[in-house]
């Protein structure tokens, strides 16, 4: 059911993941008929299952992973959290000295890789998770200083997006217990906008993708299947809410008829957060504005450019997915399915101080890639990209005329792709085996571009 799930097409699955949620919920309430216990139906806390967003501390501490639920054999999706330094720990001991915990074993067909359960390293931090809503599929991290962090996560099965407050130690996310493990009460799954419940608007459909930013204390959340985008006011020392919805941002495919916004990034030397269509060959910006006598903030569109430089006889480039900025903000990487390329962006400013946002060239990828991260700098900055129907990352270099320098297999359904901020490793959640994949990136390494690490035995086809 779960590779089912995954090969369906985006509408077909927004047709079902309510029907599912139901029927789950009601499952859980006794209302079906069903047998099954609270317990029984609690999802693990040291195991992954169907893993989709993932995003890593700035600090490098800590990387959350979550679990989308996607057959729905549990009452909930989840956020596993993973110590990093222990993770590197054991990949750098293995890749050095063959050494190895309890429980791991030596990959019999690529010998640089070893193989462990989750619960070698989820064990630990079982009670440090925290429980959102299903069919998760992205997640973006807020530093409210101090060592305390916010986790954004859109959760397509409700819809919702949860926001998930880490003190060092824990998540919480329902002010009415501290037990570990909790799941988000309502005020941490936003799914209405405005407090009146008179007057209140449900949350679009199929929230997305998601760009968090510290700066601003705000968050900005794309829909897939409707186009809107929807703007989170995150303040720092309050609580998360809905504060403005624009709809209708691009048109739909003149083709199909679908619409829809997907990938979001911003660039935190501009502080503008750019946001991709699958319908329309564009790019369209946006930026925050705060009223002077303390209102809601709400979204201001910005310019915007098309992807014209590249499948011009197809109408240009359509379809965008993942996007992320080099570490300084000058380059945008930004992933296409028609054509299938990683186009690079000169968005470094011009005389007037504005985004160039001029083309600089792309590199032929995968087909249906997703995702997009950036490890390194300046000489050995990479951009990976995830390739979840080939099963492979994709690693370009994009100094001069960007080129892919290596493929690397990854696993079954690759989904997110994460960088470490240190530049010495790069993490991919593989959806369809239920694995954390760690690739070694450090420059000079005999084990670079490899995976050395898998977390996780993987589901049986």
């Amino acid at each position: 059911m779960g590779i089912m799930q995954a090969t369906l097409s985006d509408e077909t699955r927004s047709k079902l993941a309510p029907m599912r949620t139901a029927f789950v919920l009601a499952c859980v309430s006794g209302l079906a008929g069903c047998t099954a216990s609270a317990e029984e139906v609690r999802p693990p806390t040291d195991k992954l299952f169907f893993p989709t967003g993932a995003a890593i501390a700035p600090n490098d501490s800590v990387l959350f992973v979550a679990n989308a639920n996607s057959e729905l054999r549990f009452d909930s999706g989840s956020v596993s959290v993973f110590d990093v330094a222990l993770v590197d720990q054991v990949a750098n001991d293995w890749a050095t000295t063959k050494a190895a915990p309890g429980g791991c074993v030596q990959d019999r067909d690529r010998t640089e890789t070893l193989i462990c359960p989750s619960s070698v390293f989820l064990s630990s931090t079982r009670d440090a998770g925290a429980r959102i809503g299903n069919f998760a599929t992205d997640i973006s991290v807020q530093d409210l200083g101090g060592g305390n962090l916010r986790l954004i996560i859109p959760t397509r099965g409700d819809p919702s997006i949860a926001w998930v407050d880490w003190n060092g130690t824990s998540l919480t996310c329902n002010t009415a217990t501290a037990e570990g493990f909790a799941i988000c009460d309502d005020d941490h799954r936003l799914s209405f906008i405005g407090e009146d419940t008179a007057t209140q608007v449900a949350l679009p459909e199929e929230p997305f993708g998601v760009y968090a930013d510290t700066k601003g204390e705000f968050a900005i959340v794309s829909h897939l299947t409707t186009g809107a985008v929807t703007l989170i006011d995150s303040p720092k020392q309050g609580s998360a809410t809905i504060a403005d919805v624009v709809v209708g941002v691009f048109f739909p495919d003149p083709v199909n008829g679908l619409r829809g916004a997907t990938g979001v990034a911003g660039n935190a030397a501009s502080d503008i957060v750019y946001v991709g269509s699958r319908s329309e060959d564009r790019i369209q910006t946006f930026t925050v504005g705060r009223p002077v006598n303390g209102a809601r903030p709400y979204l201001l569109q910005g310019n915007y450019f098309f992807l014209d430089s590249i499948g011009g006889t197809t109408g240009g480039g359509n379809d965008s997915r993942g996007m992320a900025f080099s570490k300084d903000g000058s380059r945008l990487y930004l992933v296409n399915r028609r054509p299938p390329t990683l186009q690079v962006y000169d968005t470094s400013p011009n005389e007037q101080g504005f985004p160039r946002n001029e083309p600089i060239g792309a590199a032929d990828i995968c087909r249906n890639a997703s995702t997009v991260a950036v490890s390194g700098t300046g000489e050995d900055e990479r951009i990976y990209v995830s390739c979840f129907q080939d099963g492979t990352i994709y690693v370009v270099d994009p100094r001069g005329i960007p080129s892919t320098e290596d493929i690397i297999t990854i696993g079954r359904g690759p989904y997110q792709v994460v960088a470490a901020n240190s530049g010495k490793k790069v993490y991919v959640t593989n959806f369809l085996e239920d694995t954390l994949a760690v690739i070694d990136t450090e420059p000079g390494s005999p084990t670079r571009n490899r995976v050395v690490l898998r977390i996780g035995i993987p589901r049986p086809l």
